[in-house]
């Protein structure tokens, strides 16, 4: 079991993945284990969606700073290159995903959110930032094709280069989450929107999402 916890529950066609470490931060024993519940929910029958959500202040901070750091440069592309492979699978997951944003989402943290096909952001508390310009760790060229895709122009360019941080309000008027709600409204409203798509056809909607976001795909897995 990865000391990175993510504990997977089912309620009804919804699975709720609650990342449950400290400040989630992204690492092996992580890329793992949310491998492991793509497989799960990717291998249920009927309807199924996921619900992704943090715990506590925090989405997901990014990147274990303390891990890469202790990395080579082989060893760090060798890394990045397995949280392609786990953006790529979120993103062509055949099912629907929505991201609950309960507090700060942050660096991979943030990319994870992206990945999802909706998300949904505490208002009132808690940061939305790509911050890779002042870390000094560049996205991958995935990376960068899944924020382009993802968040608008020009606030695509400017979350990349600023590295700024924005609340969940200014989140949503930028179009970088879709809703931007009360604290204890984030993953109800999550869960509301997998349930109202947790019928669609998985041959579909996974033909459909590997033909929409092909460059990002094509991309990632580069």
């Amino acid at each position: 079991m990865a000391y990175r916890m993510i504990d997977l529950e089912r309620s009804g066609s919804v699975f709720i993945a609650t990342l449950d470490h400290d400040e989630n931060v992204i690492d092996p024993p992580f890329v793992e284990r949310f491998n492991d519940v793509l497989d799960e929910v990717t291998a249920t029958s009927g309807p199924r969606t996921l619900v992704t959500t943090g715990s506590g202040r925090f989405f997901s901070t990014g990147l274990s700073l303390r891990y890469v750091e202790a990395l080579d440069a082989t060893e760090l592309h060798a890394f990045l290159s397995t949280i392609d492979h786990l953006l790529a699978r979120l993103i062509s997951a055949p099912f629907v995903t929505v991201a609950a944003i309960n507090g700060h989402c942050i660096a991979a943290g943030a990319l994870l959110s992206l990945a999802h096909d909706y998300r949904v952001m505490r208002a009132d508390r808690g940061f939305f930032a790509l911050p890779s310009v002042d870390v000094g760790i560049p996205f991958t060229r995935g990376m960068t094709a899944l924020i382009s895709r993802k968040v608008p122009p020009p606030w695509s360019d400017d979350l990349a280069i600023s590295g700024d941080r924005f609340g969940g309000r200014e989140a949503s008027s930028r179009h970088v989450v879709h809703r931007a709600v009360p604290e204890d409204a984030v993953v109800p409203m999550s869960v509301e929107i997998a349930e109202r798509h947790s019928g669609k056809d998985a041959e579909t909607l996974g033909t459909i999402k590997e033909r929409l976001y092909h460059d990002v795909l094509e991309a990632l897995d580069s």
